[in-house]
């Protein structure tokens, strides 16, 4: 008992001691960005001023898997693909496969992004269920375009996901 004003006075210290909590980084060394990433990647402009993906810089040579003998990282009989599978009313076979292209879907949405700067994208959605789809709104200076992506990363390599590029109207 006696010692709690002393307790408290070294937690005060404490809180207040910034190197307690910090990292002393010079701030050249901070980025917020992914240093492998170019930053010259620009998208396509035709004549017009619309703009196009350069999709040289999003799709990959990565050959198609086989769905059928491909070997997912998340178990068929685990609960959550079989909640999945219950929610969306899809057997857990496309469960598994949904959980999984969700899973790897940042690796073609952050190419895509890389070409969208300056205002250009707006929102992104992956559908649920069976036939999953990312769709990405831009706006309506952006060319509408729909393509497959096949993942190259090795969490769900091979697999594919289609990909619409939508200008709001």
């Amino acid at each position: 008992m006696k010692y709690t004003p002393l307790l408290i006075i070294m937690l005060a210290l404490c809180a207040c001691d910034k190197t307690a909590t910090e990292a002393n980084i010079p701030t050249g060394e901070l980025s917020t960005s992914d240093p492998s990433t170019p930053s010259d990647i620009q998208p396509l402009t035709d004549a017009d001023g619309k703009i196009t993906l350069d999709k040289t810089h999003i799709l990959t040579d990565t050959p198609k898997a086989d769905t059928k003998t491909y070997n997912y990282p998340i178990a068929l009989d685990s609960m959550a693909v079989k909640n999945y599978a219950k929610a969306y009313n899809i057997t857990d076979k496309q469960a598994q496969h949904s959980m999984v292209i969700a899973m790897a879907s940042p690796e073609v949405l952050s190419k895509i992004l890389d070409q969208l700067r300056d205002g250009k994208y707006i929102t992104h959605q992956l559908t649920d269920g069976a036939d999953m789809m990312l769709i990405i709104t831009t706006t309506p200076d952006v060319m509408a375009d729909k393509f497959d992506y096949v993942f190259e990363d090795e969490f769900g390599r091979g697999l594919v996901l289609p990909v619409m590029i939508q200008p709001k109207e």
